[in-house]
């Protein structure tokens, strides 16, 4: 994150006087279960409660998918804010007043979104010079300025009006101080609470390639957790409880044409468990309408599957061959709302999609992959749908699941940390004083190593600071927070890291009275007597 003692010190200011419980009850029914809550999981699909929030400690922990953090981190994941977004979503939420500090210490953030307008409306205001383009793609005026489309002049850094830095930042110039968008359509990129992230440029000639360039990630604008269209869109997403979702920037422009108001897409990425975990927020059922091809074909399968391990079941709209929802708003309107109107279960578009490939082995496979989700998620649709494509393509059903892949699909397994680790590092968080300085190289944990290289780099034990500045330490260190450590517990732990310190030093030094003296140290410290590391030097 980046931040400065002075906004790091409003944030713990805020932290303290908000109440976890009271943010996060905001979004989640938590029901009260000893000195905790608990709820079902929002960031994934579970049948027994595995979320817990601690009012104590004033954190939260899934030990379902893992996720935890403090009031401010749960808001960024639940509703895919950024970090400054999320703090002063917390705020309104617990009707707390921010310091006029904070919005001075985070001025980058700001000029960020007040330059990304300003370089839309003024992209906006050049649109005439591309008016045939528009026609031809039956792009009114009126929809043009709903999503602030423009025209990227050649020089237009000299007009824009903005800071060079923040030029950058926003990818409008490119490497050498090259002007990225010229002679490009210009697609502004809106978060989901409205401000201008980022852009996109589309090509105007066939000679111009790519056809789509995008503004580069950067702290305010993410392509994993933003969805093209959502910001346009709200207000019929939660009014009709129904997303519609395509796969580019001219679907969502087209669809909200001619009165479809709830559709989005993702950033010219495939469909990303950040969106699908957002997504499902507002719909059970969302609708995908991916391109007439067989690429469409399969990102829908692989979309699908990412809605089924979340307990989502989505509907599809097959559009006619090498349509798309673009091209078919704009020949037959009427044809297009007709399918609209008329989605099908997945599993029926599955079928009726293998079949239409001629049984297609490989897409078969690609379908019984896409739905072994439910197997977790919703056992008995998955036991039907299996025998739906069982008897449909007279496959045994044996043979089917030895065809799903069960390793994750990153492959990574997740990194085992011993309990002396966590339970030195709750000692820390709790401000014991450990008169050796430790090597972060003791550790076997990546993370733990991390956390402690953090506390004793900076001298800060407050865990919500922590979380706060590092979100992707958050759930660890509630974790480790809400485990239930007794004393002993605690001191074991400190101990054994202790050891491991001490046999590391003993193995760099040469002087064979220092080296007696430490193996001393060790074995006193096996029996478990603190007071031989008294005197020692912490270094």
């Amino acid at each position: 994150m980046g931040s400065s003692n002075a906004s790091l010190s409003i944030v713990q200011e805020l932290l303290s006087q908000v109440d976890i419980v009271d943010v996060v009850s905001h979004f989640v029914d938590l029901k009260r279960s000893g000195r905790n809550y608990v709820a079902l999981c929002p960031f994934h699909s579970e049948r027994t409660p595995s979320f817990v929030v601690s009012p104590e400690k004033q954190i939260f922990k899934c030990f379902g998918c893992g996720v935890g953090g403090n009031a401010i981190t749960f808001v960024q994941k639940y509703e895919n804010l950024s970090f400054w977004e999320a703090v002063k979503r917390v705020a309104e939420i617990a009707r707390v007043e921010l310091p006029k500090d904070f919005f001075k210490e985070n001025e980058k953030f700001r000029s960020l979104e007040e330059s990304g307008l300003r370089a839309a409306k003024f992209f906006n205001r050049k649109l005439s010079a591309i008016e045939e383009y528009l026609k031809s793609r039956g792009i009114e005026k009126a929809v043009a300025d709903k999503f602030l489309l423009g025209y990227a002049p050649q020089g237009y850094l000299k007009e824009l009006g903005i800071r060079r830095e923040d030029a950058e930042n926003l990818g409008l110039l490119g490497k050498g101080g090259r002007e990225f968008f010229k002679n490009r359509l210009v697609i502004p990129i809106f978060s989901h609470s409205g401000s201008v992230v980022g852009f996109a440029g589309r090509a105007l000639s066939e000679n111009q390639q790519p056809k789509y360039i995008n503004t580069p990630e950067t702290e305010i604008f993410k392509k994993s957790s933003i969805l093209y269209g959502f910001f346009q869109s709200k207000k019929e997403i939660i009014e009709k409880r129904e997303v519609v979702i395509v796969e580019g920037y001219f679907d969502v422009i087209s669809l909200h044409k001619i009165g479809v108001r709830n559709a989005v897409a993702p950033m010219g990425t495939s469909l990303t468990e950040n969106h699908v975990r957002f997504i499902k927020r507002y719909s059970d059922s969302p609708l995908l309408m991916f391109d007439g091809d067989s690429a469409g074909k399969k990102a829908t399968i692989r979309s699908a599957g990412l809605f089924f391990k979340e307990g989502c079941e989505p509907m599809v709209v097959q559009l006619p061959e090498g349509e798309d929802p673009d091209s078919l708003s704009r020949k037959n309107p009427e044809i297009l709302r007709e399918l609209l109107k008329n989605p099908k279960p997945y599993i029926e578009w599955a079928i009726e999609a293998v079949k239409s490939s001629n049984n297609d082995i490989e897409l078969l496979r690609q379908v019984a992959t896409s739905i072994y989700g439910l197997k977790f998620t919703n056992p008995f649709l998955f036991k039907e749908y299996f025998s739906k494509l069982s008897a449909e393509f007279g496959i045994d059903e044996n043979w089917l699941k030895v065809q799903i892949p069960r390793k994750r699909e990153n492959g990574e397994e997740k990194e085992p940390i011993p309990f002396r680790e966590r339970a030195f590092l709750r000692a820390i968080l709790e401000g014991w004083k450990i008169p050796v300085k430790v090597s972060p190289n003791v550790f076997l944990s990546r993370e733990i190593s991390k956390i402690y290289s953090l506390i004793s780099q900076a001298e800060e034990t407050n865990p919500a600071v922590i979380q706060s500045e590092y979100p992707e330490l958050s759930p660890l260190i509630s974790e480790i927070l809400l485990y239930d450590f007794s004393e002993e517990e605690l001191k074991e732990g400190v101990r054994k890291v202790l050891e491991k310190e001490f046999e590391r030093r003993l193995r760099k030094i040469n002087d064979f009275f220092e080296k007696m003296r430490l193996k001393k140290v060790i074995l006193e410290l096996k029996r478990g007597n603190f007071e031989a590391i008294e005197g020692l030097q912490t270094t």
